[in-house]
């Protein structure tokens, strides 16, 4: 019968020299740097601008009488009438924004004059939004806010009217197009955790008012307020593509001998059609 032997396990001491400890803490050292460079990288890199947009409308072209354009007022104008569209953008975000750019689309016909450089020639192009068919031919005017930097507005004044020879004696509807493009732009608009974004209230006193001004609410809950999501605006209405957002208004031009301008309020427009 073979013998039976028994192995008895025996401990094993690693004994660990001073350059092995070196190793170990140079290690942890270089992966707390790493940590500690790539997370403000990453918090920067999340940063980015976003759009807010405000439409105003005056039917007979004098700035002050323009009035905040709703979505879904649809107003009538004269084509022997100019009319006034002011066009503006909020940075509702938290990084300026680095290369962007504005397109105000009209369809071809009208006579587009940006109020800021009246003598400026405007470019034609073709566009499906806001071009007619046949052929969506378009004139648009593009200009850069520079800089345009979180909480600032960015506003534009166009005069137009329309000169093209009315297509027939009915109502024609037409759809002017914002486009704001910037590189930073989402593909969707959201940001699924909120950010620290500029204050809303306004930071000014009159005269014979206390200074510094008195907060209207207490720090903590003015703190809550700045930690807010990222999103265009108004939400659920503005298109949003990779580096791209835009928005619209319709218009519709009434025939020479009947038509009339109305402004773009409530209960004097004709009502908005499906889209």
């Amino acid at each position: 019968m073979p013998e039976l032997m028994i192995l008895e396990a025996l401990s094993v001491t690693i004994e660990r020299d001073r350059w092995d400890w070196l190793l170990y803490v140079l290690s942890l050292v270089a992966a707390a740097t790493a940590i500690v460079l790539f997370l403000p990288w990453a918090l920067e890199r999340r940063r980015r601008p976003e759009v807010g947009f405000l439409w105003k409308f005056s039917p007979d072209g004098d700035p002050a009488k323009s009035s905040v354009w709703p979505a879904e007022s649809v107003p009538e104008i004269n084509p022997a009438q100019p009319f006034l569209v002011e066009a503006a953008i909020l940075n509702t975000g938290d990084k300026a924004g680095s290369d962007t750019l504005i397109n105000f689309v009209v369809p071809h016909g009208f006579d587009l004059r940006d109020l800021s450089r009246p003598e400026a020639k405007h470019l034609t192009s073709t566009n499906k939004t806001a071009g007619l068919p046949p052929q969506y031919r378009v004139v648009f005017a593009a200009s850069r806010p520079e800089p345009w930097t979180p909480g600032n507005w960015y506003m534009w004044q166009y005069r137009l009217q329309y000169s093209a020879a009315q297509p027939s004696d009915q109502p024609l509807r037409i759809r002017l197009l914002f486009d704001v493009s910037d590189s930073r732009f989402n593909s969707h608009g959201r940001r699924w955790l909120p950010s620290l974004l500029p204050p809303q209230e306004s930071q000014d006193a009159s005269a014979g008012m206390p200074w510094p001004p008195v907060p209207a609410m207490p720090w903590w809950r003015m703190a809550l307020r700045r930690i807010r999501y990222v999103q265009p605006e108004p939400h659920g209405r503005v298109v949003c593509s990779p580096g791209d957002r835009k928005d619209i208004r319709d218009l519709i031009v009434m025939p020479a001998d009947r038509g009339h301008a109305s402004a773009a309020t409530p209960g004097k427009e004709r009502p908005a059609e499906p889209r």
